[in-house]
């Protein structure tokens, strides 16, 4: 894995701003090949996030939120699609 790979970048965010307990990052592009919406030649595109927090008050959809939210730029610059599961224990 490149050391400025979306991937990365995405883990040092969530990490930075969750200090989650459990963290998965993982490419999913290859399964989203060939959709109209991207581009043919695009990489890092689409990307599942599991995230396991300790003594999270917020909200699903205010977490949801904030995960876009500090991912802004990944979708200015090629980023597709999340999938998050995401919970608290």
């Amino acid at each position: 894995m490149k050391e400025d790979s979306r991937k990365k970048r995405i883990e040092t965010i969530l990490k930075k701003n969750f200090s989650p307990n459990v963290l998965l990052v993982r490419d999913d592009s290859k399964k989203h090949e060939g959709h109209s919406q991207v581009s043919r030649n695009a990489k890092e595109t689409h990307f599942f996030i599991k995230m396991v927090l300790t003594n999270c008050t917020t909200t699903k959809v205010n977490l949801h939120r904030k995960v876009y939210n500090l991912l802004n730029n990944e979708f200015t610059t090629g980023l597709h699609a999340l999938e998050l599961d995401l919970k608290s224990s």
